[in-house]
């Protein structure tokens, strides 16, 4: 599993304008770097500089912000003393957003005790000013222990659902999204962030319509029973105000389950550079 993960996310990674974006690939890379080391110091100030004031972190036991993410960084909570980095894949969208993914093992410092893992990690970075800030951070534990068959159903219902997803924004079918939507669902678009209602009222109200989505390619990494991350490489034709526009993009999509019932927590459109 872990050797598709890289493989299909290499596969998506294209550029434009190669010199900047070779340049701003190695500046992200020496930051998540930086980052791993600032976490294995507990060095909160300058982990609360880099994290944007809208961050959000997932991870096996929950989701959560940044003033969380650094009391339980502060407090040692969670100690993450050593990130012994393996694989590592850029994406750059323009020159103020990048999306890093690498494969690490982790060994951390949790309720007493020390424990390693093998992650994928999803790192969100954007630019505000001149500074890089950290927007998501997503860890993924690979190698899950659920049994193959229940891993694989699981993965099905995922895919079959986030198929229907799609169908129901192309129809604008608010009143099953928003049963879908987790009540704190996020959703990051190229025009912004915002949460449920306001997705549901912009789908309801037309003001983006996913005409349709054009699935290229699927993954699916089932953290444990009742948390699954879905990515796909997508060409989405949407009418956004009177304009249609069609574009490549990898969508992240992050579903939990809460009374037998999966919920979208969160949705993540990054766009993809084409080559021309």
């Amino acid at each position: 599993m872990k050797n598709l993960v890289f493989g299909i996310l290499l596969t998506v990674i294209s550029s434009s304008s190669f010199a900047q974006s070779t340049g701003i690939e190695e500046e992200i890379k020496e930051l998540s770097k930086q980052k791993w080391q600032w976490m294995a110091d507990k060095n909160v100030d300058e982990l609360a500089v880099l994290f944007h004031d809208k961050s959000k972190f997932v991870h096996m036991s929950g989701s959560w912000k940044k003033d969380r993410e650094l009391e339980i960084i502060k407090t040692g909570s969670i100690w993450y003393k050593n990130a012994d980095v393996h694989d590592v894949a850029v994406e750059v969208f323009g020159d103020d957003t990048v999306v890093l993914w690498n494969r690490i093992t982790l060994t951390a410092h949790v309720r007493g005790n020390d424990v390693s893992n093998e992650f994928t990690v999803t790192e969100f970075y954007k630019k505000e000013g001149n500074d890089w800030k950290l927007f998501g951070l997503l860890i993924c534990l690979m190698g899950t222990h659920l049994g193959v068959a229940q891993s694989t159903d699981i993965e099905q219902e995922i895919k079959d659902l986030s198929t229907q997803k799609w169908q129901w924004m192309a129809d604008k079918n608010a009143d099953s999204l928003e049963v879908l939507f987790h009540d704190k669902a996020k959703f990051v678009h190229m025009g912004g962030t915002w949460g449920k209602d306001r997705e549901v009222d912009i789908i309801r109200g037309g003001f983006i319509h996913y005409k349709k989505a054009d699935v290229h390619e699927v993954m699916v990494e089932v953290l444990n029973e009742n948390t699954v991350i879905l990515w796909n490489q997508i060409t989405l034709l949407a009418v956004v105000g009177e304009n249609e526009v069609s574009s490549p993009f990898m969508v992240t999509e992050v579903y939990v389950k809460e009374n037998d019932n999966w919920k979208l927590a969160d949705l993540t459109f990054s766009k993809l550079l084409v080559r021309e």
